[in-house]
């Protein structure tokens, strides 16, 4: 398994070449959300369904109430989005680069004195109280965090009573999803800590169940993760129309068989502590 270390300076290198962007394009309020789920050459184009689910759920929040964590933030654009909307926000990541950006996005957006960030290791959150967060948020990050010992528990101990963990993940029910997604980062020689090992699955929400009631899963994209062969290509009109297609087919077949839903990609993930 990856140590947190490797884990770290992979995710350092990352960021680090982001932290070059100029500040107008760090700009992530509501209005720009909305544009990058519009937008094929932007790297939220690829996973829109569950983002746009994800957006839709934060937005009806009363995000000025709320004290929140972005937990796992990387570039820290879920957490600046509800800052912008008046929640107070603490980034938290493995990566101080990643901090850092997060930082420089919350200036860019004019909501730096409502964003904190803290660079740590997941599994030692004592700089927080319990039950500081009214809601921690995580996309595509609770795969990295929850193999080290004592993540979950953290999680568990920082969150409010009553409070809610909002995760958007990728989903592991299909194993022949999973071996193809491990077989794309193979032959794509993606390095281990980008994080392929797909873990949330039924065995997850059991796990999650166990702290949290209830804990609420909407499961999405069957044929129409055939996605991921387009990745970089969504400004390709035979590949959007092509993903919009498999997307018609989903919705055809899971109203048609349910049941297939727990095989789907992805997923929107709600727990109440």
């Amino acid at each position: 398994m990856i140590t947190a270390n490797e884990e770290r300076s992979f995710f350092d290198e990352h960021y680090r070449r982001l932290l070059r962007y100029p500040d107008h394009a760090l700009i992530g309020d509501r209005a720009a959300f909305q544009r990058f789920l519009r937008d094929p050459a932007h790297p939220f184009y690829e996973r829109r369904r569950l983002y746009g689910a994800v957006f839709e759920y934060l937005m009806a929040l009363p995000l000025p109430e709320l004290s929140v964590l972005d937990y796992g933030c990387g570039p820290g654009e879920w957490g600046v989005l509800m800052a912008t909307e008046g929640a107070r926000v603490t980034l938290l990541d493995l990566s101080p680069a990643a901090i850092e950006l997060g930082q420089r996005r919350a200036q860019a957006n004019g909501v730096r004195e409502r964003v904190h960030g803290f660079a740590r290791d997941a599994s030692d959150l004592s700089c927080f109280a319990d039950g500081a967060f009214d809601l921690i948020f995580a996309s595509a990050a609770a795969h990295h965090t929850l193999k080290y010992p004592n993540a979950f528990a953290e999680l568990v101990r920082v969150l409010k009573a009553g409070g809610r963990l909002v995760l958007a993940e990728t989903w592991g029910n299909n194993r022949l999803l999973n071996l193809a997604r491990r077989l794309r980062a193979r032959l794509s020689r993606e390095p281990a800590a980008q994080g392929e090992e797909i873990i949330f699955s039924d065995e997850e929400v059991a796990l999650l169940r166990t702290e949290f009631s209830p804990v609420d899963v909407t499961p999405m994209n069957l044929l129409a993760m055939a996605k991921r062969l387009f990745r970089g290509h969504f400004t390709n009109r035979l590949a959007r129309g092509t993903v919009a297609v498999l997307e018609a087919g989903d919705m055809a077949l899971l109203k048609s068989f349910p049941a297939l839903t727990r095989y789907s990609g992805e997923a929107l993930i709600v727990a109440t502590k």
